[in-house]
C-alpha cells in the first residue's frame, strides 16, 4: 500500500471543490441555519486548509530551492490561489464562530 504525498494539486482540487460546495451552500444556509451549520462549516474549514496547506507548501518549496523566473510566477500564482481560498473562509468562519 502506497500514501499519497499532500500536494499543492492535490490541496488546490479539494480547496476548489469545497470553495465551490461552500458558495453554493451559502445562500441555503442563511434560509435554513440550524440545519446547514455543520456542512456549511466543514466546508469551510476544508477550504481553509487546502489555502493554508497551499502556502505552507509554496513557502517550503520557495525556501528549500532556488529556481528560475518561471517558477517566480507560478509561485506567485500559488500564493494568489492559496490566500483567495483561505482568506474569505477563514473570515466566515470567524463571524459564524463568534460567541
Amino acid at each position: 500500500m502506497t500514501v499519497k504525498q499532500w500536494t499543492i494539486g492535490r490541496a488546490t482540487g479539494l480547496g476548489i471543490t469545497a470553495g465551490v460546495l461552500s458558495l453554493i451552500l451559502w445562500p441555503i444556509f442563511a434560509s435554513w441555519p440550524e440545519q446547514l451549520l455543520v456542512p456549511f462549516v466543514a466546508a469551510l474549514v476544508v477550504t481553509a486548509f487546502c489555502g493554508l496547506s497551499i502556502l505552507l507548501i509554496t513557502l517550503k518549496d520557495i525556501y528549500s530551492r532556488s529556481r528560475g523566473t518561471l517558477m517566480h510566477r507560478i509561485r506567485i500564482f500559488d500564493i494568489a490561489l492559496g490566500l483567495l481560498l483561505a482568506v474569505p473562509s477563514l473570515f466566515q468562519l470567524e463571524a459564524l464562530l463568534r460567541p
